[in-house]
């Protein structure tokens, strides 16, 4: 390991304990193995997911005389068609679950938290199946929104889940802090 790598390491285990440690005075320890093990739990399943995602997305593009998953080019019109067919792949559960990954719905990917987290209170962050608009309350709704999405796709993980956002009113300041 080089000296830039050793310096990464030491500044992100640095930040990480600044966290912890904002975390651990504003809860008791029985709250507070509840919130970062949700946190850990959504960062780790959406990586996996992201993964899979990545090795489909290499199956799909690989020709191979005994590959299922070969999506070819020439049976597409456009590189737009085609673009959005290996979009549309991607968002097939069964992929996932043939490699015991789980489906992590669009509104429980990490980025998609980070990104919607960032947004001031109140501001529309997606629609709902209905087509209303659905707002931003506070980043613990927004992260027990994304276990619930999480839970409610992932037949194995019914009833496990908590939600954090009860246990921390003051979980969006900090997390903002």
């Amino acid at each position: 390991m080089d000296n830039t790598e050793q310096q990464f390491l030491k500044e992100l285990d640095d930040k990480l304990w600044k966290a912890a440690d904002k975390l651990r005075n504003n809860l008791d320890a029985a709250n507070y193995k509840h919130v970062v093990l949700g946190l850990i739990f959504l960062k780790y399943v959406s990586d996996a997911f992201e993964e899979r995602q990545q090795e489909l997305l290499g199956l799909f593009k690989k020709e191979s005389d005994d590959s299922i998953y070969y999506l070819p080019r020439e049976d597409y019109d456009s590189d737009a068609e085609y673009q959005q067919a290996l979009k549309d792949e991607l968002e097939i559960l069964d992929y996932y679950r043939e490699a015991n990954v789980f489906w992590v719905p669009k509104e429980a990917r990490w980025n998609t938290l980070k990104e919607k987290a960032a947004l001031p209170l109140n501001s529309v962050i997606w629609q709902d199946a209905k087509g209303e608009n659905v707002r931003l309350r506070s980043v613990g709704w927004l992260i027990d929104n994304a276990l619930e999405a999480i839970e409610k796709n992932n037949a194995k993980l019914k009833g496990v889940l908590q939600s954090i956002s009860v246990m921390t009113p003051w979980f969006l300041h900090t997390l903002r802090g």
